[in-house]
């Protein structure tokens, strides 16, 4: 009885090696008769992302430049060229909560456990909404509180768009280009 038992299993395993043989053979034959793909974890790719990334956040920049600085003249700055500083400061510390995330995001503390950034996620929430009020208040400014202008709504969607595509592609980019932390 546990002769017939023992070759039972056997035969089971022989069974699923035999299978495991098999499916391996088909794949390894559909991955010959596939073009070739582009791996995720090749530096060019990476450094594709990085650069597909910063150029974004300068086009993102341009279209926040007029709507922060036009914003800015609102608060009566007794020069015009201080409206620039407005636009550089929100820029500027939505770039370094950024900086901040990444280099979180890549750590672990003391314990082993990934770092916490939340602080550096709402860091650049509020800079960022900063910035998409002030495109959406310009906007609205420009078309003279038009509500029933549909260009005016156009532009409202289109300007508030460029800091929340950028703070959606900064988060992105942190879960593909930048290592994880990891547990020991």
């Amino acid at each position: 009885m546990e002769e017939q038992e023992t070759n039972e299993v056997t035969n089971l395993q022989a069974a699923k090696s035999a299978e495991e043989v098999r499916k391996l053979q088909n794949y390894e034959r559909q991955e010959s008769r596939r073009a070739p793909k582009v791996q995720i974890d090749q530096r060019l790719v990476l450094w594709s992302w990085i650069l597909g990334i910063g150029i974004a956040f300068i086009a993102s920049a341009i279209v926040s430049f007029n709507g922060i600085t036009s914003v800015a003249f609102f608060v009566g700055l007794s020069q015009d060229w201080m409206a620039g500083l407005f636009f550089f400061f929100i820029e500027l510390m939505y770039l370094l909560f950024l900086i901040a995330y990444l280099v979180l995001a890549s750590r672990v503390d003391e314990e082993g456990k990934q770092e916490k950034t939340w602080g550096a996620i709402m860091g650049m929430v509020a800079f960022g909404g900063l910035a998409v009020l002030a495109n959406g208040f310009h906007t609205f400014d420009f078309w003279n509180w038009n509500w029933v202008e549909p260009r005016m709504w156009a532009g409202i969607i289109l300007s508030i768009s460029a800091p929340i595509a950028i703070i959606s592609a900064s988060k992105m980019a942190s879960r593909v280009v930048f290592a994880r932390a990891i547990k020991l």
